[in-house]
C-alpha cells in the first residue's frame, strides 16, 4: 500500500514559486537524509529541502525549499 502525499496550501505554494515538482519532493523525503526537528522531519538531498510529518500512511509536507 502507498502512502498519500499531501501538501499543505504552504507548501504547494512554495514548491511551486521555487520550482520542486512533486516527484522531487518525493525522492527527497523517500532517498534524503533526515534529521528530526521538534515534531518534523527534515529530509534533504541535492539543493532540495522538505519539511513534513508523517502519519500512518500520509505524508504531510508542511514547506519546501531549495538550499543554496
Amino acid at each position: 500500500m502507498e502512502c498519500k502525499l499531501r501538501p499543505s496550501i504552504h507548501a504547494r505554494d512554495m514548491m511551486t514559486e521555487r520550482g520542486i515538482s512533486q516527484s522531487e519532493a518525493i525522492e527527497t523525503i523517500n532517498k534524503g537524509a533526515k534529521k528530526l526537528q521538534k515534531k518534523k522531519i527534515v529530509s534533504f538531498q541535492r539543493n532540495i529541502v522538505i519539511v513534513y510529518k508523517r502519519k500512518p500512511c500520509n505524508i504531510f509536507i508542511v514547506t519546501a525549499y531549495r538550499s543554496d
